[in-house]
């Protein structure tokens, strides 16, 4: 344990339940919740699905942001840049809030993920000492085409932003060694500089003993948790299934997780899987449930006999370690980081990624032999009491805050900002909206059907500013039909263009007074 007590600030847009929308939020709870266990002061900053909230979550202060008053802004360049609009939109509205509690009591050290540039303010202000955990760089997204994302500018400025965080950062850690090497091979470091520190769980929550919220069957019952989509293989998972109820028909697979349009054409995953369980003819063996809250989850692995991750790639799903946790066999695969948390034929079986033989073999001799499965549930178990507790975690974590401290210390005069850290997010905005104004001149100047879109969105939205452009613009045409020779229709015409800009100036003031203050 660190010699003194930390006050320590976690940004992280995902924190369940609100905002629980995969294993970043798991982590950040975990690593919150056993921070504050063993004696530091946890506060996290996330993001709100509507207003902005403050609240208590068993001792961690959770500060909610809205980002409605900048997403809403900036239309052109949403429509343009989507992705970077929202990564902008998403780090402004956090890093207001980080900047507003610091100011009232300064933090020690404050911890990001890499994805999506959640540490980008932080890495170029250097307000305090920085640790950034990698997940899945953005990078690897566009390499390895992952959720359909491509090397365009819009994606390749996300991942630059990661880059730049990552490389400022004053320590670096990895959930496993895969991801680690891929990183440091991406920014072009020494792989020992990246520390690892491996997913935390909390045993107690997720154990053998507790409720099962599914109904006792005879059936083997194997369980699929995740987002459905390419990256998790869920594909594969529905592919092997006739190849195990070829030899067992009393089996039953219950797929937990939300539809995302990741499927090839953005189209619906769950309409893709539920095809090829149609063109199978297997659909009486499944069962299909949305995602379920982070602390109901133990009771869906204890209704379960065997757990499948067929991760395509995943850094370290905490899929595999919530089943082993709760004393179940896992199935997962070589494709990233489970191969570091799943001892192979200990606490259960590691396949090829996208190999559904190799998936379908490994159930069907789970559902052969239950003495092998009680032995795997067994060690896996054990294996999660001895590497993954949550506080023994927190307590590596916490070293590496020390680390992060003395490092900081030691390179202030190395700061890539050198304004006033508030003024970033001015810079920012300012950015945002030129950016903005550039592709709005540029369509308006050489599309009508983009013109004719913008009035209509005026008339519809703001029709007393409608009235008034119109207005102005029907004194232009009288001022270019006259000459000079009407001096109050020139006297009107300067006044109108004058309270239309101001109109718009204060809109915008409105805005940031009324959206999170420093």
């Amino acid at each position: 344990m660190t010699s003194r007590s930390m006050r320590v600030c976690l940004i992280s847009r995902e924190y369940p339940p609100e905002t629980g929308w995969g294993g970043i939020a798991t982590f950040t709870r975990h690593l919150a919740q056993g921070l504050k266990e063993i004696g530091h002061d946890v506060v996290v900053v996330s993001l709100s699905k509507d207003v902005d909230k403050t609240i208590d979550d068993d001792g961690v202060t959770i500060h909610r942001v809205s980002l409605g008053w900048i997403e809403r802004d900036y239309s052109s360049m949403n429509s343009c840049i989507p992705y970077s609009h929202y990564v902008m939109s998403a780090s402004i509205s956090m890093w207001r809030k980080f900047l507003e509690l610091h100011s009232e009591k300064p933090f020690d050290v404050v911890d990001t993920p890499e994805l999506l540039a959640e540490g980008f303010f932080p890495a170029l202000t250097r307000v305090c000492p920085l640790v950034i955990r990698l997940y899945t760089p953005h990078s690897k997204f566009i390499k390895e085409g992952l959720h359909n994302v491509t090397p365009s500018f819009d994606h390749e400025f996300i991942a630059a932003m990661e880059r730049i965080a990552m490389t400022s950062a004053d320590v670096l850690t990895s959930p496993s060694l895969d991801l680690r090497d891929y990183v440091a091979d991406d920014l072009q470091i020494d792989a020992e500089q990246i520390r690892i520190v491996r997913n935390p769980i909390d045993p107690d929550q997720f154990s053998p003993e507790g409720e099962q919220i599914l109904p006792p069957t005879e059936k083997t019952r194997i369980l699929f948790v995740g987002r459905l989509e390419e990256r998790k293989g869920i594909q594969y998972l529905i592919d092997a299934v006739p190849m195990v109820t070829a030899k067992h028909k009393n089996v039953e697979f219950v797929i937990i997780g939300d539809d995302t349009k990741n499927a090839k054409g953005q189209k619906s995953e769950l309409d893709k899987l539920k095809n090829t369980i149609e063109r199978d003819g297997t659909g009486k063996y499944f069962e299909f449930i949305n995602r379920v809250p982070l602390d109901s989850l133990p009771s869906y692995y204890r209704s379960a006999d065997i757990s499948v991750v067929p991760s395509v790639y995943d850094n370290s799903p905490y899929t595999c370690l919530e089943a082993m946790s709760c004393g179940r066999p896992v199935i997962g695969t070589a494709g990233g980081g489970t191969k570091e948390y799943l001892s192979h034929n200990e606490s259960g079986f590691i396949v090829e990624p996208k190999d559904p033989k190799a998936i379908a073999d490994a159930i069907n001799t789970l559902i052969e032999d239950p003495a092998l499965r009680k032995q795997m549930a067994e060690r896996a178990r054990a294996r999660t009491l001895k590497y993954f507790q949550r506080q023994e975690i927190a307590r590596q974590t916490a070293e590496l805050y020390e680390l992060a401290e003395e490092r900081w210390a030691a390179s202030q005069k190395a700061i890539v900002y050198k304004k006033a850290p508030d003024v970033i997010m001015n810079d920012a905005l300012y950015m945002m909206k030129t950016f903005d104004a550039l592709v709005f001149d540029t369509l308006y100047r050489f599309s009508y059907r983009f013109r004719l879109k913008h009035w209509l969105n005026l008339l519809k939205k703001r029709p007393g500013l409608f009235t008034a452009k119109i207005a102005l613009k029907c004194a232009n045409v009288m001022t270019r039909l006259t000459g000079s020779r009407i001096g109050r229709l020139n006297d009107f015409q300067s006044w109108l263009a004058a309270e239309i800009g101001r109109k718009s100036i204060d809109q915008s003031l409105t805005k940031l007074d009324q959206s999170p203050t420093l």
